[in-house]
């Protein structure tokens, strides 16, 4: 009995050494996901890739970029587009404003709540980008949601609710490069 114990104890002590290996070596390779977002009103989309070992969000873009979250029926949501348009025309070449609106379920809905409110910087509302968008920042929690990354994909600052418009442009001069 004592050799067919010891036997089993060496078989099960093997199999636990290979399935620590086996989820070590998984968890050694690139651990990403890319994805193809497409803007409202435009032909071609924005690329991600998400890698959550380095919390990186990285773009398509070679330059900072600003995610703001909102929806149709936050007010606070609405007082901030006119700030936005003035920050993404401001910085236009140097940092993105990319819009991620929450809730959507039309295209042609959302096209008339960016005219209405005269919404001038890049929108994506379908609603896997927009928990991808979610997912990758840690989760909304309230809207407006503002996250500021640098063109490394490297988040840099974070606000929940309405801030002023000095803030937002404080913020954006201290994440674009020299």
């Amino acid at each position: 009995m004592e050799g067919s114990s010891k036997n089993h104890y060496e078989v099960f002590v093997m199999r636990y050494i290979g399935w620590v290996l086996i989820l070590f070596l998984s968890g050694c390779g690139e651990n990403f996901t890319q994805k193809n977002h497409i803007v409202i009103g435009e032909n071609k989309p924005i690329q991600s890739t998400f890698n959550p070992r380095e919390a990186r969000l990285k773009l398509s873009y070679e330059k900072s970029y600003l995610l703001f979250f909102f929806t149709k029926t936050c007010g606070a949501c609405k007082e901030a587009i006119p700030y936005l348009n003035k920050l993404a025309q401001k910085y236009q070449g140097h940092m993105e404003v990319i819009g991620i609106l929450g809730g959507s379920s039309r295209s042609d809905d959302d096209i008339t709540f960016l005219e209405k409110y005269n919404v001038h910087f890049k929108v994506i509302s379908e609603p896997q980008s927009s928990e991808y968008f979610s997912k990758a920042v840690g989760g909304i929690y309230g809207v407006p949601f503002f996250a500021f990354f640098s063109s490394e994909g490297k988040e840099m600052k974070r606000f929940l609710g309405l801030v002023p418009q000095s803030l937002l442009e404080e913020t954006a001069k201290n994440i674009l490069p020299n």
